[in-house]
């Protein structure tokens, strides 16, 4: 028995040994730093991606607001440059005199009126267009379409002067008159409640809101309340 007892305190006391020996202490402390490092490198994986969300988050939200804007510039402009001249003191342009032999002259200088304006804020719509291809790289091709259509419409209105001007004076036949219709009514002229044009820009806008700014009033939202 006493034998028996004294193996098991030999075996006990070799096994704390050789656990205790310098080779097992310094395993244990490679293991130790090695989880050590598995967490921090798990950690830092983690709040880098989480970096990476937040600065993707916050590029997406600025390019929003910047589109917007540009939109709502886009929009005021259009709607200005196809103003009546008559209505726009500030521009070098005249009324429209009852008679005189310069009536045709001051004619065409209204017709062109909406493309001097255009052109006077011809930077507003380079930097939107500028920015069609981030947006679109963010939110989509779908989404983009808002650009074509902003483009498409400031170029109707620059063509229709243009081609008003080549044709002015000439008597139409009828389906050119439907054509000179079309024309006048993208400058601005007799659509009233009507103005298909006015609607078109309001539609392109919507849809563009509807796109930027829901993530805006989110981003917000958050800044108001604090991360959660």
């Amino acid at each position: 028995m006493s034998r028996r007892s004294g193996f098991g305190a030999t075996s006990s006391w070799s096994l704390t040994e050789g656990i205790l020996s310098p080779d097992w202490v310094s395993a244990l402390a490679n293991l130790m730093t090695g989880l050590a490092a598995v967490v921090a490198g798990w950690a830092g994986v983690r709040g880098l991606n989480a970096w990476r969300t937040e600065m993707v988050g916050r590029r997406k939200t600025e390019l929003a607001e910047e589109v917007l804007a540009g939109f709502y510039r886009a929009r005021d402009i259009l709607t200005w440059a196809r103003f009546p001249a008559s209505d726009d003191s500030h521009d070098g342009e005249v009324d429209r005199p009852g008679v005189g032999p310069e009536d045709e002259d001051v004619d065409r200088s209204k017709i062109f009126t909406p493309v001097d304006r255009l052109t006077k804020e011809s930077q507003v719509f380079s930097e939107l267009q500028a920015s069609r291809y981030r947006f679109m790289a963010y939110f989509g091709e779908e989404a983009a379409r808002p650009f074509e259509e902003i483009r498409a419409i400031h170029s109707e209105v620059i063509d229709s002067a243009h081609n008003l001007i080549r044709t002015y004076g000439q008597e139409p036949t009828d389906s050119e008159e439907a054509r000179r219709n079309q024309w006048e009514a993208a400058i601005g002229w007799g659509e009233g409640d009507r103005d298909t044009f006015r609607k078109r820009l309001d539609l392109t806008v919507k849809a563009v809101e509807q796109t930027c700014r829901p993530l805006i009033e989110e981003r917000h939202k958050t800044r108001r309340n604090g991360p959660v």
